[in-house]
């Protein structure tokens, strides 16, 4: 074991090991075996900090998480206008999601509990992410109208967020090569703009279907 894995301590390597080994194969696939060689400490171990792979899957999620509001802080935005503040909204997920030319460690865990639901984190996801929520909510109320259904404002907020958080993992190279340029802070904004145009003119004409 080299000096400066000695020195992080046997949670923290298990701890960032779990994170790695969770991002590439998902909860059901990956092992604790994988995770113990990667971090270079035996199973004993995590059975000690941790109490099982599900328990070890937990904490990673949330370190994940921290990483993440570190690198990529929320902050609702104080514009006027409801479609502004939408539109800052969904330009810090994009940003999110093209980190280092990826998603964020927490992104990919969250991207594989859509993918395959484990129930373990869903209690986590609503604490960690209600303040981000309800700020999206309140987006779309303001500009869809208070008189919408509970279940139309969700719709609508499950649109925009499938728009936002999958179409940077599942299309970078078909936008990179289309646009031929980089998916650089320029290309970020013009994808914002793209989202939030579609996004409105869709709810907006589902809204309107839905009262008739």
């Amino acid at each position: 074991m080299n000096v400066l894995k000695k020195r992080r301590g046997t949670r923290e390597r298990l701890l960032d090991a779990a994170c790695d080994i969770f991002v590439e194969k998902g909860f059901d696939d990956a092992t604790v075996a994988e995770i113990c060689a990667r971090a270079e400490a035996n199973v004993a171990a995590l059975n000690y900090h941790f109490g099982n792979k599900a328990a070890a899957y937990r904490a990673a999620y949330l370190r994940a998480f921290e990483e993440s509001a570190v690198q990529f802080p929320f902050e609702a935005d104080a514009a006027p206008a409801p479609e502004d503040r939408l539109a800052a909204h969904v330009r810090s997920i994009l940003k999110r999601m093209n980190h280092d030319g990826g998603a964020s460690r927490f992104d990919k865990m969250r991207n594989w509990e859509d993918i395959r639901p484990t129930g373990i984190v869903d209690d986590v996801d609503e604490e960690v992410l209600a303040a981000a929520r309800a700020h999206m909510l309140d987006c779309l109320t303001a500009i869809i109208g208070a008189e919408v259904t509970r279940e139309q404002l969700l719709l609508c907020e499950a649109s925009v967020l499938g728009m936002a958080r999958m179409v940077l993992p599942f299309n970078r190279r078909h936008i990179a090569l289309l646009a031929n340029r980089r998916i650089d802070d320029a290309m970020i904004d013009t994808l914002t703009g793209h989202i939030v145009a579609v996004a409105l003119g869709g709810l907006r004409h589902a809204i309107a279907l839905g009262q008739r």
